[in-house]
């Protein structure tokens, strides 16, 4: 009798299925990357804080930009490396133009960034934990990417919807994870996080000039939507919230600058976050062994 067919493990689960999956407590220090267009370099800064003062981080949870860089520390390169990229980075190396009746333009080109830069093709070759955050745009679930293809997971999580056209897979149609969770705490606590630090890069309320395309206003949809949840924030230990207001939204121009502006929060909140691991090594010592 002919042997079934292997049933193929899916890409990726929805929050609720992860969550059933999920074991508690694995891991020390999570740091929650969240989205943010050019203001997610900021969170550059926070991780060259981070290591500078000795602070491990175990596992990471990306969203949208957030992913691109949680994805890069995951994969092994040095933190100084990956500024270097941040700097260097420009809108031309993330889309390309294809208008379609699902979107603006095509984010292939962020499978090829991804591809050119991390040199990981999956998730079972990072070097730490990684949780990757969509949005399945048809149920509004949000879905965690933790194992499989890389490139793919993160060009899905930063697919701004009516910007970007969806990622078709599995029958679903994936966008930018922040329409779900744009600081992804409930995934880095299911990833197994016991101390979650979180990157707030919409902390401090924005006010932008009249937009003159577009493309601005949907941006700044996008931007209002995903600032007013806020779910999340019961759930995090730390949240740093670098103060990005001198800055435009979709400037990568000021890379430098806004990493710095990431490093400076981080550093600010340094005596918080280890009076944290402290205090959860206290409690929790089985764990830190």
């Amino acid at each position: 009798m002919a042997k079934e067919p292997k049933k193929q493990k899916p890409e990726f689960l929805t929050l609720t299925e992860f969550q059933k999956v999920a074991v508690e407590s694995k891991y020390k220090v999570g740091l929650a990357l969240c989205g943010g267009v050019a203001y997610g370099v900021a969170q550059i800064g926070v991780l060259k804080a981070l290591e500078e003062a000795g602070v491990k981080i175990d596992c990471l949870a990306g969203t949208s930009a957030g992913s691109i860089i949680a994805a890069a520390y995951a994969s092994g390169l040095p933190v100084s490396r990956i500024e270097e990229i941040g700097v260097q980075t420009s809108w031309g190396e993330l889309f390309s133009f294809r208008p379609s009746r699902k979107g603006l333009v095509s984010s292939g080109p962020i499978e090829h960034y991804i591809q050119k830069y991390l040199k990981v093709a999956t998730f079972e070759q990072l070097k730490k934990p990684l949780a990757v955050v969509a949005t399945d745009i048809c149920s509004g679930e949000e879905v965690i990417f933790t194992h499989g293809s890389l490139d793919k997971a993160v060009r899905a999580s930063c697919s701004i919807p009516g910007i970007y056209s969806p990622v078709e897979m599995e029958g679903k149609q994936l966008v930018d994870g922040g329409m779900a969770e744009n600081v992804p705490v409930k995934a880095l606590k299911s990833l197994g996080a016991d101390v979650i630090i979180a990157v707030d890069l919409f902390g401090h309320h924005q006010i932008f000039p009249p937009a003159s395309n577009v493309f601005q206003i949907m941006m700044r949809v996008w931007y209002f939507f995903v600032r007013e949840e806020s779910a999340w924030r019961e759930h995090a230990d730390v949240i740093l919230e670098p103060d990005l207001r001198l800055f435009d939204l979709f400037d990568f121009s000021e890379g430098e600058a806004i990493i710095a502006a990431g490093e400076k929060e981080a550093k600010r909140q340094m005596h918080k976050i280890k009076q944290v691991i402290q205090r959860r090594v206290f409690f929790r010592p089985e764990i830190y062994r």
